[in-house]
């Protein structure tokens, strides 16, 4: 849906653990709609990501890429298998299995260029992307100013009203959650507390061979080996064991409840605005994960 996701946040706390994020004033700022905003436990829960996140967004993935590939049938087009890699590879939740798979996923090759099954002619890839992505659109604006816009029709935006009931309403379940967790991240990896763990997770590497001051660092010298056009096997393996090691130092000095604690320490912080809209994104990924776990 739209082409933001949440890679961009990666970035923004894997450089808050360098230690050299600039933070917002502290608290929110005046609600212009008036009134204040509490959030619910299952929007506080998604804000942080906390377990099952993972679990669940891999399960809304699936169900809709297979209502998506069910209506591609229907109108008589092949639709991709879905891919086994995971949802999410947070610096801080890693992803193990798929890390001794890709490292970080640097050297790993890009999706297939063809955006079309194979041994379509023009007119039907015509066809094709009409319906897949049909002909209209609409955009979500998120209150910190993103706009967002997405397919209304074609069997895109049919598989997220069936799973969602509504595709503004999958939009705002996607990217509000994200709007959240970027607003919160400054504000985790400037916690003094983090600053604590990320000394630990820095010795940590150190004892493994790996001498890195941060996940940044440790991130910008697979970048940098990669560049120096190292044989692909090799630029591989020095990525695969940084990254392995980088992950296991992440779960070896307490990250993931740390940054879990944190992150709700610091949710107060969010607009009164982003609070609301997160309680009814949580409300509509709720009631999206019932109809998917009930097939």
């Amino acid at each position: 849906m739209g082409t933001k996701r949440s890679g961009f946040a990666v970035a923004v706390l894997v450089a808050g653990l360098a230690g050299c994020t600039t933070v917002p004033p502290a608290g929110p700022p005046a609600d212009p709609a008036g009134g204040s905003a509490v959030l619910t436990a299952a929007a506080l829960d998604l804000a942080v990501r906390a377990e099952p996140y993972r679990e669940e967004q891999s399960l809304l993935r699936r169900t809709e890429h297979a209502l998506t590939r069910d209506c591609m049938a229907r109108r008589g087009y092949p639709y991709p298998a879905a891919g086994t890699d995971t949802v999410l590879d947070d610096p801080w939740r890693p992803d193990l299995d798929s890390r001794r798979r890709h490292g970080y996923g640097f050297a790993r090759p890009g999706p297939s260029a063809g955006r079309y099954p194979p041994g379509l002619t023009g007119s039907q890839r015509s066809g094709y992307e009409s319906a897949l992505s049909g002909e209209r659109r609409a955009t979500l604006r998120l209150s910190s100013g993103p706009r967002f816009t997405f397919a209304t029709t074609g069997c895109l935006a049919e598989s997220r009203i069936r799973l969602y009931g509504d595709v503004m309403d999958a939009a705002r379940a996607d990217y509000v959650p994200q709007e959240a967790f970027n607003a919160l991240l400054p504000h985790i990896a400037a916690d003094p507390d983090l600053h604590e763990a990320t000394r630990k997770w820095s010795s940590c590497m150190r004892g493994r061979g790996h001498p890195y001051d941060s996940m940044s660092a440790a991130r910008a010298a697979v970048s940098s080996a990669l560049r120096a056009n190292r044989p692909a096997g090799e630029a591989l393996t020095f990525e695969t064991a940084v990254a392995v090691a980088d992950g296991e130092c992440a779960l070896a000095v307490g990250l993931p409840p740390l940054v879990d604690r944190l992150g709700r320490r610091h949710a107060g912080k969010l607009t009164a605005v982003q609070r609301r809209d997160l309680n009814t994104a949580a409300d509509v990924r709720a009631a999206a994960l019932l109809r998917a776990a009930s097939g």
